[in-house]
């Protein structure tokens, strides 16, 4: 029993439909902004945001180290403010109009006295601009046991080694 052909281009057509209404309907995920680390990443206003944030540090009530960067994007400099729930006081950082600044030991080092939470916990952040307004972020605190995070942890405190 042969097909007709126009039987046969009707499927056609009715597959290539079928496959393009499909395609439309799908998000295009590479398109979608994620943070593509173990931080996690908040945008204030249009022009400030910060990426991949994190803390490092080896228990509850150590030191720690905040990694991640701030970008401004926009057109003049500004101050971000970054206050740790559970720490004192807040860390001021400047970061000038259209640049990233990048929070590690080798750039803008961030050092918390305490972390008031254990590795695997999160920790909420706020981070604020005068002209932007505030954010809180629940970060992840990481314990250094993946690399490179381990060259990042921060030295013992200095009343655990007098004590």
């Amino acid at each position: 029993m042969a097909r007709s052909p126009r039987r046969l281009a009707a499927v056609l057509a009715v597959a290539a439909t079928t496959a393009l209404g499909l395609g439309a309907c799908s998000p295009i995920t590479t398109m979608q902004t994620y943070a593509a680390s173990d931080g996690v990443r908040g945008d204030l206003g249009e022009s400030i945001r910060v990426e991949n944030i994190m803390v490092l540090s080896s228990s509850e009530g150590a030191a720690g180290t905040l990694l991640g960067a701030v970008v401004n994007r926009g057109s003049e400099d500004t101050e971000v403010t970054l206050t740790v729930d559970g720490v004192s006081g807040g860390v001021p950082l400047s970061v000038e109009a259209g640049t990233t600044l990048l929070l590690s030991p080798e750039h803008e080092d961030v050092t918390l006295p305490t972390v008031p939470v254990p590795p695997g916990a999160v920790l909420a952040v706020q981070v604020s601009a005068p002209e932007a307004g505030s954010l809180t972020l629940d970060v992840p605190v990481l314990n250094g046991d993946i690399p490179p995070y381990d060259e990042y942890l921060p030295a013992e405190n200095s009343a655990d080694e007098t004590a």
